[in-house]
């Protein structure tokens, strides 16, 4: 697991990164697993509405092929309020086998004695790069997203360069609301925002390694 100065510095990084667009969406529609896609970008509009691209076009039911119209709305798109891609999907509900994770984490940074810890938890971590397993007791207190959840990024285009931020969006109710997350090191661990909370360092080093820069 990457460490609470990495974490910041990749968010840091990302706010003025040359972010190539086309590419990182074009890769996060390939992340999935058992064949389900979770990622996708949806267009941004003032107050935090987001609408998909054939909702956009006039058919939210529909589906739309990654073509130059679709590419033409997202570029008008970063001109004005932006995009969110997603990037990293995390849930504990997710039962993926140990054998077909990249990785296996266990959190080991505990402030109560062992025999104290009774409930272990598993979340499951997707990326269009890598699929991870996280394990954790529940009694350290850390906060971890709802199924409902996924981490991405929140981008668009001011006097001429790109300006992103990490963001984790919740789609309760059929609504989407976003969260962006504070360039902020004096979160504590167990907040959901904090850049030094286990389960957010975890999905912030996969979302670095999904987007394809210029």
């Amino acid at each position: 697991m990457i460490s609470d100065i990495k974490a910041l510095k990749i968010a840091q990084k990302l706010e003025t990164a040359d972010i190539d667009i086309k590419k990182t969406i074009e890769k996060a529609t390939t992340a999935g697993y058992l064949g389900e896609k979770h990622f996708y970008c949806t267009v941004l509009e003032y107050g935090g509405t987001t609408h998909t691209v054939p909702e956009v076009l006039g058919d939210r039911y529909s589906s739309q092929p990654l073509d130059n119209l679709y590419y033409d709305i997202i570029s008008k798109a970063l001109d004005l309020d932006g995009v969110y891609i997603s990037l990293s999907y995390c849930s504990p509900n997710l039962n993926i086998p140990e054998e077909e994770c990249s990785e296996i984490i266990e959190y080991d940074d505990y402030d109560l004695d062992e025999d104290e810890y009774e409930y272990m938890m598993q979340y499951s971590f997707i990326s269009a790069d890598s699929v991870k397993k996280f394990k954790i007791y529940a009694e350290e207190g850390i906060s971890g997203p709802k199924p409902t959840d996924d981490m991405g990024i929140v981008t668009n285009i001011i006097n001429g360069e790109y300006e992103t931020h990490l963001a984790l969006r919740s789609t309760d109710l059929c609504m989407s609301s976003f969260k962006v997350m504070p360039l902020k090191e004096s979160l504590p661990k167990e907040h959901p925002l904090s850049l030094k909370n286990p389960i957010n360092k975890i999905m912030i080093e996969m979302i670095d390694k999904a987007i394809v820069l210029k």
